[in-house]
């Protein structure tokens, strides 16, 4: 099962049919007039909700935004004391969320502000250098035969597998050497690393003992 999933920092909260929201990722190619399973969190402190809904691109656009229409409606359940939310990037999350049981919220006193009344304008200001780094991927990754493919989704796989575990994204697939200094995004040149090691490496070279390990992990992982 295919799901939306939508983000919103106290910008109002799904509660029925006919409810509208935004979202920076647009419908896919062939999606735009498709109604979607939505999973729909939203945040406000010390709060945390899951909306389980469908949703359906309405065609209007806010800035960089789309604007999604709520077309049929499960509930809002109390995600409070749970962090494995964070974990967009793992399939398995998204169902065990759409079938998850918790505590149903009372929605008598909510309701959902129009996208146009409570959006932030330049609000994707701050994500230009995610822009920078998705478009370095782009440019930066080789073709790669159907055996480095493979090995390119076990190391996701291999993230995955542990944040989930963790229950928190503690893992993070790090490129050896950095995009920024002319890596390739590539099996050769990736690994998982500690999420705090990554985030402390930057986007410095390795030390010539860490180019050496990796290496001699890669040949052993070969035979």
């Amino acid at each position: 099962m295919k799901f939306r999933l939508i983000q919103s920092n106290d910008r109002g909260l799904l509660t029925k049919v006919g409810d509208r929201t935004y979202a920076r990722r647009k419908p896919a190619k062939g999606e735009e007039l498709l109604e979607l399973p939505t999973l729909f969190i939203w945040v406000k402190k010390p709060q945390r909700y899951l909306a389980r809904c469908w949703t359906r691109w309405t065609g209007e656009v806010l800035e960089q935004d789309f604007i999604y229409e709520v077309t049929r409606f499960r509930e809002v359940i109390d995600l409070q004391g749970q962090t494995c939310f964070h974990q967009w990037c793992s399939h398995q999350l998204r169902q065990e969320m759409w079938t998850m049981r918790g505590e149903v919220v009372d929605l008598s006193q909510l309701s959902c502000p129009e996208p146009e009344a409570v959006y932030e304008a330049n609000r994707h200001k701050g994500s230009s250098g995610l822009q920078r780094r998705k478009a370095r991927i782009i440019a930066q990754s080789p073709a790669l035969s159907e055996e480095e493919k493979e090995r390119l989704n076990q190391i996701y796989g291999l993230r995955d597998s542990l944040n989930q575990a963790e229950g928190r994204i503690s893992y993070h697939v790090d490129h050896i050497q950095p995009l920024a200094a002319g890596g390739l995004h590539h099996p050769d040149n990736l690994r998982v690393l500690a999420a705090f090691e990554n985030m402390r490496k930057g986007a410095k070279l390795p030390d010539a003992a860490t180019r050496k390990q990796d290496a001699c992990g890669r040949s052993r992982s070969d035979h």
